[in-house]
């Protein structure tokens, strides 16, 4: 997906501003090389906050994956033969453990349904730090129910579980979002804003936990983040490796105008959006002609696939090359930077060649070295085989070579020829003029190929890692 303004689209109650971002990526990684990581807080969240874009970018080939803190245990439930799986009904017989269980089979429909590469939940690997554990004595969080208090905010339901996921502290919980992250590798990270989206005390959590998760997975050495479980992917350590998420998004809950932050709008699979709705039949009801939902509270909401977002983290102006084992993504110059350095450093370095090419040191025995033109053709290589690998960009490493070409036209005949000589192929300095012209462009061919032959070589050690 290209990143580029989009228009308003108000009929569909959605406001993106003229200069939203089309798109969550870094520019210039592909869909189909990119790795998108999604925490949500319950079941059904992923399929109606970010379903289609999900669903968008499995279509491009990109790697989807979720991660969902709680099962959602304290969901109300909708269809009347299910009644008696919800926690607090007279007809229930336990604390909402049967209904997670439901709702596990509601999530896996709905993320095959996506396309969800892989999916898992807090305390499954890859999300488990096991140094850190969860001091709730469980292996997982449960969903900690809702209650509204006396100020009008959105609370933990009064008997919610020690277990629950806002019972946990923010650092424990966001140490197993970091082992997940070290072990996904994402270049983008999308969860809620800090309000959590409507104010369910999980989604607030989450929105926490996931950004404080990114902090620790990005630090190296030991801490809080920093551990894998024993038999979780990368338990050996190659996976544990410190992992910066380029970029971080927060689902916009209710656009504000007035908010500063990046926006970005994704245009997603309004198909596979629906399918997975629909598979979350304990929470959502579908309209028969799937303009509209609605959950537990029976009130209509329009259905979109358009999703918005606000930027939590990162640059998204800076472009991903690619992310090389152990460490984080080598991020390329941007476009006018890479201009200036090479542009410079190519004037600078085909100059200096230039005004070389041409010495001479002559023997007593009559023979010459020209070590002037091995100087310039050497510095000239290094100039734009640096170029090429420093700002990550194959037509960078030509740059050098083509102001060589102007720099030595000019001064072949620009000026009065003292500098070098295009002529006159009998004498020294003719040969050495002609050689100049032709080493320069043996220099921009090998500088290119070189330089592609890193990238490709570097690509191919992140994709095996």
């Amino acid at each position: 997906m290209t990143q580029q303004p989009v228009p308003q689209y108000p009929e569909q109650g959605v406001l993106v501003r003229e200069d939203a971002l089309l798109g969550l990526l870094p520019p210039g990684l592909r869909p189909e090389d990119a790795r998108l990581l999604f925490v949500h807080a319950h079941p059904d969240d992923e399929s109606i906050a970010t379903g289609a874009t999900m669903g968008r970018y499995a279509e491009l080939g990109a790697q989807v994956v979720l991660l969902t803190m709680t099962r959602g245990e304290r969901g109300e439930v909708i269809p009347e033969e299910l009644r008696a799986l919800e926690a607090g009904r007279p007809e229930c017989a336990d604390d909402g453990t049967a209904l997670g269980l439901y709702r596990v089979g509601e999530l896996d429909d709905a993320a095959a349904r996506l396309g969800v590469a892989d999916r898992f939940f807090a305390g499954e690997p890859p999300a488990l730090d096991a140094a850190v554990g969860f001091a709730g004595g469980t292996s997982h969080y449960t969903d900690s129910g809702m209650s509204w208090g006396a100020d009008g905010r959105a609370a933990p339901a009064a008997d919610s579980s020690p277990r629950s996921l806002t019972a946990a502290t923010t650092d424990e919980a966001a140490a197993h979002v970091a082992a997940a992250i070290r072990a996904v590798r994402p270049h983008v990270l999308v969860t809620y804003d800090d309000d959590g989206g409507y104010g369910h005390p999980d989604h607030v959590r989450t929105s926490a936990v996931a950004v404080r998760g990114a902090e620790f997975a990005a630090r190296s050495g030991a801490g809080p983040g920093a551990g894998v479980a024993a038999d979780a992917p990368g338990a050996d350590g190659t996976d544990a490796d410190p992992w910066d998420v380029p970029l971080v998004w927060a689902v916009e809950g209710e656009a504000r105008p007035e908010d500063p932050r990046r926006q970005a709008a994704v245009h997603g699979s309004a198909e596979r959006k629906r399918a997975a709705m629909a598979a979350h039949a304990t929470q959502v009801v579908l309209a028969g002609d799937g303009a509209r939902f609605a959950l537990s509270n029976g009130v209509w909401q329009p259905f979109s696939a358009l999703e918005t977002y606000r930027l939590l983290a990162g640059d998204p102006d800076a472009l991903v090359a690619e992310d090389a084992p152990g460490r984080a993504p080598v991020v390329r110059a941007s476009v006018p930077s890479t201009l200036v350095t090479s542009v410079a450093a190519g004037a600078v370095g085909a100059c200096v060649a230039t005004v070389l090419h041409g010495a001479v040191w002559y023997s007593a025995a009559g023979w010459w070295l020209p070590w002037g033109l091995l100087f310039a053709t050497a510095l000239l290589l290094s100039v734009s085989l640096w170029v090429g690998t420093a700002t990550r960009r194959v037509w960078a490493a030509a740059v050098p070579g083509l102001i060589g070409y102007l720099v030595s036209w000019l001064f072949a005949y620009g000026g009065d020829g003292s500098v070098i000589v295009a002529t006159n192929p009998e004498t020294s300095a003719g040969v050495l003029g002609l050689a100049w012209f032709g080493l320069v462009f043996v220099v921009t061919i090998v500088s290119v190929l070189v330089t592609a032959a890193w990238l490709r070589a570097r690509r191919r050690g992140a994709g095996a890692a």
